[in-house]
């Protein structure tokens, strides 16, 4: 007996039986009708108001559409399904997330459509924050997934669901995903695709590792995850860690160069009376804002310095108090 296993066994007596949580997951039971029922009224409603909560940068709204989301129901389906050995479930789990996933997307462009005074895509931290994915996210979505399961497996450590729910993003960056793709901003809608693929093929894995582990796939009776799906679990899995590493390195460099252009900049401003007031990444760009009385003071000295340590071709843009704005 593995480790999982020993500490699933150790509160046995709080463990679920494969059945109930059958009934929690799987669509293709006796309660089909009020199951899809509560899944498209929670999945529409969340899906509205974390797409509000996107536009607005409002968190508060955030949250609370990813605590009532239901898009983690069929991803954890997947992972039973996958260890019971049961197709029909299985498919019924895919199909649901694929339609749970189009909808959310749905939603979110019809809201970038349907408002106008709202935060700028390159300036919302809400749709910065979902659109650079790190091997760090794949980490913590792995560990959270496994919680998730853990709570699924075990009734004495269900209230923990909630939590999980937040940790792990589902619907907001599929809102995100709508909302960009509404800008025409298909790189930050890539990134946030990938930010989604990495949450739910950690829920995947991690729900595969619990369940089997809780010993379901013998409760079941049933040939569970073969060599085949384990292949297709591991490929998937390093399939996501290639683009994740690229997106870390790159996040990574494009920190050090917003330092130095931050280093530089205040070098550049002192004695003038001017002043940098943010740097920030928009897209494959780095932006500068400064202010201050008067004539600026001479922009070649802070070219050369910026180009000392950022390559030429990083594109820089200082944008002054004023509108004006000028590339280095």
């Amino acid at each position: 007996m593995g480790l999982p296993s020993r500490v699933i066994d150790a509160g046995r007596e709080h463990r679920n039986p494969l059945p109930e949580v059958e009934a929690g997951l799987f669509v293709g039971t006796a309660s089909r009708g009020a199951m899809l029922t509560r899944f498209w009224t929670l999945l529409l409603l969340a899906s509205i108001a974390a797409a509000a909560g996107v536009v607005d940068d409002a968190t508060p709204l955030i949250i609370g559409a990813m605590i009532v989301s239901p898009l983690s129901t069929p991803v954890y389906g997947i992972a039973l399904g996958t260890v019971v050995g049961s197709r029909r479930d299985l498919r019924d789990a895919l199909l649901l997330l694929a339609a749970g996933i189009a909808a959310s997307i749905a939603i979110g462009l019809l809201v970038n459509l349907l408002t106008f005074e709202r935060v700028p895509v390159e300036a919302n931290p809400q749709i910065i924050g979902r659109t650079a994915p790190k091997v760090l996210d794949l980490v913590v979505a792995i560990a959270m997934g496994l919680v998730g399961a853990f709570a699924l497996v075990r009734r004495d450590v269900a209230n923990i669901v909630a939590g999980v729910a937040i940790a792990i993003s589902l619907v907001p960056v599929l809102e995100v995903v709508g909302i960009t793709l509404g800008d025409g901003r298909f790189d930050l809608a890539w990134g946030a695709s990938l930010l989604f693929l990495t949450n739910v093929a950690a829920i995947v894995v991690a729900g595969v590792l619990v369940f089997t582990a809780a010993g379901y796939q013998r409760d079941a009776a049933g040939h569970g995850a073969g060599r085949r799906t384990k292949a297709f679990i591991a490929v998937l899995i390093v399939a996501l860690v290639i683009p994740l590493t690229i997106t870390s390195v790159r996040t990574y460099r494009y920190q050090r160069w917003m330092e130095a252009t931050d280093v530089a900049t205040r070098r550049w401003a002192e004695g003038s009376g001017w002043r940098l007031t943010d740097v920030r990444q928009e897209g494959d760009e780095i932006v500068a804002t400064v202010i201050g009385p008067g004539e600026a003071p001479s922009l070649e000295t802070l070219r050369a310095q910026v180009r000392d340590s950022v390559p030429g071709s990083v594109s820089i843009r200082i944008v002054k108090g004023s509108g004006e704005t000028d590339k280095l």
